[in-house]
This record gives structure tokens, sequence and C-alpha cells, in this order.
């Protein structure tokens, strides 16, 4: 069995299938790792992520909890920051919060965790490009094997864009699964 760290990216992950499934949310992700990846020994799950600046980050806050109480996984978070755009149409100015650090934090762990020989594998969960060149680098330097899901439900799988893996960037120890639910 193969030594194997799960890397989540939360925020692609939630707005590709937990917000059309909320009751979902709840999911033992570690327990999900361990039953669809049986010949791999799931040694941690990490949960990259932020904390919303609004009123759901009280259920978000409370989700996190729960998955903090599962021995394998940790919660990693990165921040919201707020960003003061103008209406081009009328010239109003509003805010909107974008999610930052999260692919550095996953970038930062994924090599620590190859610098520090803790797994054989990567299972990494994200339909983000940002995450790529990481990828890459574990690809081209280590005998690390890298799964990469990209979450989509199955109506959405097609949609999902992932041209910008080109396989020919990747030795063959790196692999994409189509995330079908």
């Amino acid at each position: 069995m193969a030594i194997t760290v799960v890397y989540i990216d939360g925020y692609n992950w939630y707005h590709a299938i937990f917000k059309h499934y909320p009751a979902w949310k709840w999911l033992d992700i570690q327990r999900f790792f361990e039953a669809i990846r049986p010949d791999d020994r799931i040694a941690s799950v990490k949960m990259f992520s932020a904390m919303m600046p609004v009123e759901d980050s009280i259920r978000q806050k409370r989700c996190f909890d729960a998955l903090g109480t599962l021995p394998k996984v940790s919660i990693v978070l990165g921040a919201f920051q707020e960003r003061i755009v103008t209406c081009k149409a009328n010239g109003c100015r509003y805010a909107f919060y974008e999610e930052k650090k999260t692919d550095v934090n996953i970038a930062v762990h994924m090599m620590a965790d190859v610098i520090g020989e803790t797994c054989e594998r990567m299972h990494v969960v994200s339909g983000d490009s940002d995450l790529q060149p990481a990828i890459e680098w574990v690809s081209q330097n280590t005998p690390v094997r890298v799964t990469v899901y990209i979450p989509a439900l199955a109506q959405d799988q097609a949609g999902r864009r992932t041209d910008y893996y080109k396989p020919e960037a990747f030795r063959s120890n790196v692999s994409f699964s189509p995330w079908r639910i």
C-alpha cells in the first residue's frame, strides 16, 4: 500500500459539487478517500479553503470544526480579501471578496511533503490551473505519483476546462481522473 496524501481545494470542490448538494458538505472525507482508494494508505487529507467573511461563516466553521475531529484531516486556511471595483456600465462602485492563498498553500504543502518524503502518492482534488506548476514540478523531479481529480457533477464534467494540463509537460507518474458523482 502506497503512503498517500490527499489535497482538496475546498473552494473549488464546493462550487463544483457541494453547492448543488448541501447535505454532502458533511461527508466524512477521510473515510471517503479511504473507500475510493483502497490500495492506498491514506496518511492525511488536507482541506484548503478560507473562511467566508459573511453570515455563511458560522455554518462553514461548524463544518470545518467537524472535519477537524477526524484523525487524518487537517484544515489549512487562506483568507478572503475585499476588492472594490467600478461597474463599466454605470460607474457604481461595489465590493466583492476574492479567495486568496489557497493555491499557494496547496503547492507549499505538496512541496513540503515531497521534500520531507512523507508520501509516495498524491491525490489533488481541484480544477484550478494555478496548481499546474506544482504538479508539473513534482512529476518531473520526484518518483511520487500524482492523480488530479477535477471535481464536477457528471452532467457538468464535459464543461470543466482541463486544457491547461498539457500531458506532454508531465512524466507518466501523473494521471487525471474525472470526478463522477
